[in-house]
């Protein structure tokens, strides 16, 4: 007869355990993320701060909490009455609206 290659349960339990614990959580990997946004045509840099939740854009420092509003995954940004959702797609790419107009951002790669 033929061996099988099943594990006993404990180790199923230890694989299954070890698989979980290996799957990155949002909220341990915060970062610094820079972006340059197209604004009207002309180029701006942006300046994502996950660990300090702030976004500063334009000489201008928002406040900034994680949203389930975007496709993908993004944040909400506020300051003074005023607000956006700062979406993030594959590839690195990014945009918003602010006052009617649309700004695409694109990832700066390290």
């Amino acid at each position: 007869m033929g061996r099988t290659n099943i594990l006993p349960a404990c180790c199923v339990t230890f694989v299954s355990i070890l698989a979980l614990v290996a799957i990155p959580t949002r909220s341990a990997r915060a970062e610094t993320y820079s972006y340059i946004c197209k604004d009207r045509g002309r180029p701006f840099p942006l300046k994502l701060d996950d660990t300090s939740k702030t976004l500063e854009w334009r000489g201008t420092m928002y406040r900034i909490k994680e949203t389930e509003d975007c496709a993908k995954f993004g944040w909400r940004v506020e300051k003074d009455g005023a607000s956006f959702d700062f979406c993030t797609a594959t590839q690195g790419y990014a945009n918003f609206q602010r006052d009617g107009t649309s700004v695409q951002c694109n990832l700066k790669r390290r």
